[in-house]
């Protein structure tokens, strides 16, 4: 008489636990490593965003006007004001001098209605009303001309919108000149970017800026710290800029210093 071959009910219950017990291994390792993966993937966007915004900032930051930089941590907004032009110039009505025209060696030509300073030592000064009797720092321009000279034929005129008597001179015979300024907040968790809004702003909030343009910049932001350090004759100035970027438990945490060159 032949056996009949197959499983018994106790090899076939013995079989089913042991695969049993093998699927849950692998669920398990299969489920790991998807975690590992969105944790991964979370954080190179995070470090992505962080990147992207830090680059941003310090390509413009670096060729902001030095010391005009501001920063106001209870709103958590950084400001300054991009060059728009540099110019050589060949004399300056100096105090207790005066005058409503300059010639300037200028990089590209000028706007009507952009400020020029010299010698920038603060920043809300050149945000300020120009004073009425023209005694500053800083002069609005009016009108910009060619004007040929024996040394140049690039020189140009600028015609100011009052007579100005200049209090600094600069030893380089440089000025600056600049139009409006820009801005990031953080409001919430996401970073904006505020421009073409006016000088005449009271105080750096978003409520302020919110009349010039408005962009966002980075989502997911935990928290962002902005210091300065402004620029002197024997320094550069220093911005640092401290980002933590957070998302799904994961954080990421991105500190980066930008340097305005100081060329008075």
């Amino acid at each position: 008489m032949k056996r009949s071959l197959g499983f018994t009910l106790l090899e076939m219950i013995v079989s089913i636990v042991l695969l049993a017990v093998v699927g849950l291994s692998l669920s398990a390792i299969i489920q790991h490593s998807m975690s590992i993966y969105a944790d991964t993937t979370t954080r190179e966007e995070l470090l992505l965003q962080g990147r992207f915004v830090t680059e941003r900032m310090h390509k413009e930051i670096r060729d902001a006007v030095p010391n005009s930089v501001q920063i106001n941590q209870t709103t958590q907004c950084i400001e300054w004001l991009p060059i728009t032009n540099t110019a050589v110039y060949e004399a300056l009505p100096l105090a207790p001098e005066s005058a409503n025209t300059m010639r300037v060696l200028p990089e590209h030509g000028f706007v009507q209605s952009e400020r020029v300073v010299i010698m920038p030592i603060n920043a809300q000064d050149l945000l300020d009303d120009i004073p009425s009797n023209g005694v500053d720092r800083v002069a609005e321009i009016k009108e910009a001309k060619f004007k040929q000279t024996a040394k140049s034929k690039n020189m140009v005129e600028l015609t100011f919108t009052q007579e100005t008597s200049f209090t600094a001179n600069s030893p380089a015979h440089r000025l600056f000149a600049y139009k409006t300024p820009v801005a990031y907040c953080l409001e919430g968790s996401q970073l904006y970017r505020y421009a073409n809004y006016p000088l005449s702003r009271s105080e750096l909030s978003p409520a302020e800026l919110s009349i010039g343009d408005r962009e966002i910049m980075a989502e997911k932001i935990k928290s962002v710290q902005f210091d300065v350090k402004q620029a002197s004759l024997v320094r550069n100035g220093l911005v640092k800029l401290q980002f933590v970027f957070s998302d799904n438990n994961e954080e990421v945490r991105l500190d980066h210093d930008v340097l305005i060159a100081n060329t008075p």
